[in-house]
């Protein structure tokens, strides 16, 4: 017989990205899982997913779940450290659900924690270089800016657009951001202000990335709902890849990964993709953001950029892409970055502020993912109640 068990998100917090340079790995995590085990009444947490990138090249720390356990007074509680590059959180969520759906825990704890900000820009930029197949990519300065890169030239030339179309992307996600006060950049940006910023890897330039920041975000999973208001529910979960040497790629316009992660997820949820009304994709560059939707049905392909411009994706319709801002306004805390995504969604589909105006929606569906469509995931939040 298949396992009938429910999952629900029954607990969540978030510490707004920064340069938290009066706090440490540890201190960071602590923040943020200590606020939701104070939520779930000192529920009984059969085990605690950390999702990390970089401790090992940032901080020169292996093991680390078994410390960050330790270190909140929970030296029994096992903890297991997810590393999937920038596509932890993702990874960790999943091994989560699985475990409760599974029956083995009644409630599991997930937090990502990364700091970024502990060490000079040519070990971050190091860092994140192994994101790529270093031996074939990295070594040889192929960084995940150049990838993105190539694939912004693809789209322009596959579809017509100018630069100019595409700034649309950073444009709408710093309007969202000024109106977060969780995010990291929380101010509006003009097509000005894009244009006279600093090339990265032509054609993306600074305004297309999303900006490195310490940080940590934490959920509770477990089988059935805490309280009797509205809670969350994990509907359907999925997970896809498509290798890793970019040279291997047919397109670039398309992400494999996640078109299968999405079918997947909304099997098991018996849904449609057009039953989802809030949609959180993983946007460390503009162009993975506009390739996401695409890829997962949300749009079709060559079409963001001008529905952006439309107002088509802004609240009130539907969907509506990005409400928090996105990875370009909360900021990018390297493997931590997929946390991000799921608690903003559990807010908007709570209509917590500052997502209130959002308005009672039932589904939302959040994307992340590894480097460039290396591994991908995809969940389907469903509010109930």
């Amino acid at each position: 017989m298949f396992n009938t068990t429910e999952v629900y998100v029954v607990a969540h917090s978030l510490v707004p990205g920064g340069r938290h340079y009066e706090k440490g790995l540890k201190e960071l995590f602590a923040e943020a899982f200590l606020r939701v085990l104070d939520q779930v009444g000192n529920s009984q947490i059969g085990a605690i997913y950390v999702a990390n990138a970089f401790s090992q090249v940032l901080q020169d720390q292996s093991a680390l779940g078994a410390f960050l356990s330790d270190y909140v007074g929970l030296r029994r509680v096992p903890a297991i450290r997810i590393e999937s590059g920038d596509g932890s959180s993702g990874v960790a969520m999943l091994e989560a659900y699985n475990m409760v759906k599974a029956g083995i825990y009644d409630c599991v704890a997930v937090v990502g924690v990364e700091k970024m900000h502990d060490v000079v820009s040519i070990k971050l930029n190091k860092a994140l270089a192994t994101i790529t197949d270093y031996e074939y990519e990295g070594f040889f300065g192929v960084t995940p800016a150049a990838q993105a890169a190539m694939a912004m030239r693809e789209y322009m030339l596959k579809y017509g657009y100018d630069y100019e179309d595409l700034a649309i992307w950073p444009i709408k996600m710093h309007e969202r951001g000024s109106k977060n006060p969780y995010a990291y950049m929380r101010k509006q940006a003009t097509l000005k202000d894009i244009l006279e910023s600093e090339v990265v890897a032509d054609p993306l330039r600074l305004y297309d990335t999303a900006p490195a920041v310490d940080g940590a975000a934490a959920v509770v999973l477990c089988n059935k709902p805490l309280r009797d208001n509205a809670v969350i529910k994990i509907e359907g979960v999925g997970i896809g890849a498509y290798g890793t040497y970019l040279g291997q790629r047919d397109s670039l316009t398309e992400l494999v990964s996640v078109r299968d992660a999405t079918n997947m997820a909304l099997k098991m949820a018996h849904l449609s993709i057009n039953d989802i009304n809030l949609v959180e994709v993983h946007d460390t560059y503009s162009i993975l953001g506009m390739l996401a939707l695409e890829s997962m049905g949300l749009v079709r392909p060559g079409e963001t950029p001008r529905l952006l411009s439309m107002g088509a994706l802004d609240a009130g319709n539907k969907p509506v892409v990005n409400a928090s801002g996105g990875l370009k306004a909360m900021g990018f805390p390297g493997g931590a970055s997929g946390m991000y995504e799921v608690v903003s969604m559990v807010m908007e589909l709570m209509n917590e502020k500052p997502f209130d105006s959002l308005g009672k929606v039932e589904y939302g569906i959040v994307q992340d993912m590894a480097g460039f469509d290396l591994i991908s995931t995809v969940m389907i939040f469903r509010r109930v109640g």
